[in-house]
């Protein structure tokens, strides 16, 4: 008997999840397809030893059926489902394959908690993530151009490449209901089986939906490119700031746009040069503030040809 729910569906362009023990479901929502392209960019290899981990406890487990072995598994996927929404599926079906374990006799311990379910976690995955970056490139990629529809590239790449090769995605038979998720919805709601069923269902709504993507010019990974499609810069990846790509490329352009700026460059020397001095006590910040105001109205003046260059260097110096 099922006791653990998970199941997610798309609605009104965003992505809902819900999991849990019913009648109190957890419930998250995102941008559509966000989960499916933090997936492509998670570093599941950096996993690894937490999963080496969880697989000598599952081995001691057949053993002795220890309840500690059995918590260092289901504590490992509670930090997998932290990085990825996705493992939220793996770690309810491990925590009821569990249940069944400790209420069996002991003799189908193997076939109930399999052993390559875990250890194949970073090799499957990554074979996935080559699979949906692959796809992207050759069918949604918004720089291939708009003339040749996602229709005609997704057919096109499937008779080129096959769907028998190891960088092909394979779709399959998901297993979806239609239902009523809110008052004023009825939608398809997927409830998978496995992590793989979460990605074909994702990866398949992008092409139905024919969602462009196209790489960051910051991060170079790929993001979904919404609107007229001009977008240069992913709102997903951050910095040690906390700053997205979209925000840094900004600065990056904003930064080129200035270097053969000499007015700018005239202006941000000296005051480079007075915020200095504000840390030796030599200046205000109140001072410097009432300076960087004056010297801003004598910068405008200059770029409206109202006073020389030479001048204005001539005005920041003495003033």
């Amino acid at each position: 008997m099922q006791t653990y729910t998970f199941k997610t569906y798309i609605s009104n362009r965003r992505e809902y999840f819900c999991y849990g023990q019913s009648p109190s479901l957890a419930k998250k929502n995102f941008p559509f397809p966000e989960s499916l392209l933090k997936l492509l960019r998670l570093d599941i290899w950096q996993h690894e030893p937490l999963i080496k981990n969880m697989e000598q406890a599952l081995l001691r487990f057949y053993q002795t059926q220890d309840l500690r072995d059995a918590d260092i598994v289901l504590s490992g996927l509670g930090e997998l489902a932290e990085a990825h929404i996705y493992f939220q599926q793996l770690r309810l079906d491990w925590l009821q394959r569990f249940e069944r374990a400790l209420n069996s006799d002991g003799s189908d311990l193997i076939d109930l908690l399999p052993r390559k379910d875990l250890n194949h976690i970073p090799s499957n995955l990554d074979t996935m993530q080559r699979q949906i970056q692959r796809l992207f490139q050759k069918v949604l990629d918004i720089d291939l151009g708009k003339k040749t529809s996602v229709q005609d590239l997704m057919a096109s790449y499937y008779e080129r490449e096959g769907s028998d090769t190891l960088e092909t995605f394979r779709f399959c038979t998901l297993p979806l209901k239609f239902e009523l998720v809110d008052t004023h919805t009825f939608t398809e709601v997927l409830y998978p089986n496995t992590i793989y069923d979460l990605i074909d269902y994702f990866l398949r709504e992008c092409v139905q939906r024919e969602q462009r993507m196209r790489v960051c010019k910051n991060c170079g990974l790929y993001f979904a490119v919404k609107g007229r499609g001009t977008a240069e810069y992913c709102d997903i990846t951050t910095d040690a700031k906390g700053r997205v790509c979209k925000e840094i490329g900004a600065f990056v352009h904003w930064s080129q746009s200035k270097e053969d700026d000499e007015i700018f460059k005239v202006y941000r020397r000296e005051y480079k040069k007075r915020f200095a001095w504000t840390k030796t006590g030599k200046i205000t910040p109140a001072t410097l503030y009432a300076w960087g105001e004056r010297a801003r109205e004598k910068k405008e003046e200059c770029e409206e040809g109202k006073i020389t260059l030479e001048e204005y260097q001539e005005w920041l110096h003495d003033s």
